[in-house]
């Protein structure tokens, strides 16, 4: 479970954005290459160590600084990286034997190679490292065990068959594991890792790169930092922007009046700066993508008034999600229909999308909130009731949470919903405590299945915060990780599982969230996809 880095605030993904052209339009190809682009952030690096980061701003760093076996192209499809191929499992699915390629170099110069792996998995399964991103490889055998300190931390299943042969072994068959190879495992060089210990990744002069740029003029804490193209790197001639400057901008606001000014090429803006460019003279310059991100509200199932299935159908028709994407946020996001992002998965066989097949789940019905609230009064004994809804104290959640509040009081008389806004990192201690009626959180997943929001409800997830706990929904979940259906099989039971969790409404999806970003007509290959942000590699200058 990645708490940290999944839990997002609302706003979105970082806000990246490429700035400031100092060259003139007909300059030569050369120094078009060395026009700096200046990128924002919304917020600082945590930590540059692949290992540790568990934040979105420090994990889109990594992306462009880092490559694994794999990585993903500029629309978002998993290619070979390291390795020389996508390569097909065997052993029922559970072996994966790599072949890399030789032209592999760190920043350094020295080569990347199959050990490089086995030790950045080894370190990051060792209690020693107190990794918070331990979840990224609990499919490979023994990780879970190891991480417990159960077994050492050499029984892990990664080897190097040879200098270029590396070979996984997981626990079961994980269909989403080429994501994991694309945006989360990535290699360490030894010698140079340890030479800093725990001070590795927390300056630019203490991190190695082996991807398309390097990491520089970053010291741990500034708010601004660079990517510098690596000339070790084997594509570096497919790298056509040489410099990249990152400064964090904090408010949507400034970021676009940077854009405005021709001072920024791509930018991130929200809610309605989104509804203006849709209409005004920026419209041309609008990308929205749908992100892999669901905005959900757990309830406390712990407590006899919210483990009501009743109260919570009742609420869940109360709410208008069309309106609340169209006039609260306006920034693209899209109205949940099930516990499943839309374009996380198609149908094996027809290829339609997951949410095409499970219908609209949560539909908008004041009748059926009104009796199903009947309902609710009748076996809680009760007329009227006060429930708190937490969330954190982001722009966008508390404007989210009065939507949800006006809407429950005025289709559910006789309820009253008080709001409490409080910073994201305490939202999530208080739901760790279960100190809480209902609440408002988003959900990131860096692999499209549905399991990872599936698991939300799951009872052995520890993002159950609710500790929603059905036998027949945690049957299906079980069945779901086995690993040991057809694909065909498994995509049945996972839409059995959504229908179920919505028929009880162990948690109550909202929304699917979206990035919008202003791009310049003077910038080419930037794209926005819906694991993550793009990747300057593929930028250029038109």
């Amino acid at each position: 479970m990645q708490t940290t880095k999944k839990w997002v605030t609302g706003v979105g993904l970082v806000a990246l954005g490429l700035v400031l052209a100092s060259c003139s339009s007909n300059s030569s190809q050369s120094s078009q290459k060395d026009k700096t682009l200046h990128v924002t952030a919304s917020q600082a690096i945590a930590t540059a160590d692949p290992n540790k980061a568990d934040d979105i701003v420090s994990q889109a760093a990594i992306a462009q600084v880092m490559e694994g076996l794999y990585t993903t192209n500029a629309n978002g499809k998993v290619v070979p990286a390291i390795a020389t191929k996508i390569v097909k499992p065997t052993n029922g699915g559970k072996t994966y034997t790599f072949t890399l390629r030789h032209n592999a170099k760190w920043s350094n110069g020295v080569k990347v190679t199959a050990a490089d792996f086995v030790y950045s998995l080894q370190r990051q399964v060792d209690p020693a490292t107190k990794s918070q991103e331990v979840g990224h490889v609990a499919e490979i055998e023994n990780a879970t065990a190891i991480t417990a300190g159960k077994k050492a931390v050499k029984t892990l299943g990664v080897k190097a068959l040879g200098k270029y042969k590396l070979q996984f072994t997981l626990t079961q068959k994980v269909p989403y594991f080429n994501y994991r190879l694309a945006t989360e495992i990535y290699p360490l060089n030894q010698k140079f890792t340890e030479k800093y210990g725990n001070k590795y990744g927390t300056s630019s002069a203490k991190t190695l790169s082996n991807g398309p740029y390097v990491l520089k003029a970053w010291d741990g804490t500034s708010d601004t930092w660079n990517y510098t193209k690596n000339k070790y790197y084997y594509d570096k001639k497919s790298v056509h922007i040489n410099h990249v400057k990152v400064s964090t901008v904090k408010t949507n606001s400034t970021a676009q009046n940077l854009f405005d000014s021709d001072a920024v090429q791509v930018t991130q803006i929200t809610g309605t700066q989104v509804a203006e460019a849709k209409t005004g003279s920026l419209k041309k310059n609008l990308q929205i993508t749908k992100l892999n991100q669901l905005y959900f509200m757990p309830w406390n199932s712990k407590r006899t008034i919210t483990k009501n299935a009743d109260l919570r159908r009742a609420v869940s028709y109360a709410l208008n999600r069309e309106s609340l994407v169209k006039n609260v946020l306006k920034d693209g996001s899209v109205a949940a229909t099930s516990l499943v992002p839309t374009g996380n998965t198609k149908n094996p066989t027809t290829g339609k999308d997951f949410n095409t097949d499970t219908g609209n789940l949560y539909p908008y019905s004041p009748t059926k909130a009104k009796a199903y609230w009947k309902k609710a009064q009748a076996s809680l004994g009760k007329k009227k009731l006060t429930l708190q809804l937490l969330t954190n104290d982001n722009d966008v959640n508390k404007s989210v949470a009065e939507f949800v509040q006006a809407a429950i009081e005025k289709n559910l008389k006789g309820v009253t919903v008080n709001v409490k806004s409080v910073p994201l990192t305490n939202e999530i201690s208080t739901l760790s405590k279960g100190d809480f009626d209902l609440a408002t959180l988003s959900w990131s997943s860096d692999f499209q299945d549905p399991v990872d929001f599936l698991n939300k409800a799951s009872i052995t997830n520890s993002v159950d915060f609710g500790k929603f706990d059905d036998s027949q929904y945690e049957g299906l979940i079980k069945t779901i990780t086995a690993g040991t259906q057809s694909k065909t099989a498994r995509y049945q039971t996972m839409q059995k599982a959504a229908k179920l969790v919505a028929e009880k409404q162990g948690v109550t999806p909202l929304y699917q969230t979206a990035s919008a970003h202003l791009v310049s007509s003077k910038v080419g290959g930037v794209h926005f996809t819906l694991l993550r942000d793009a990747l300057y590699r593929y930028a250029y200058w038109k």
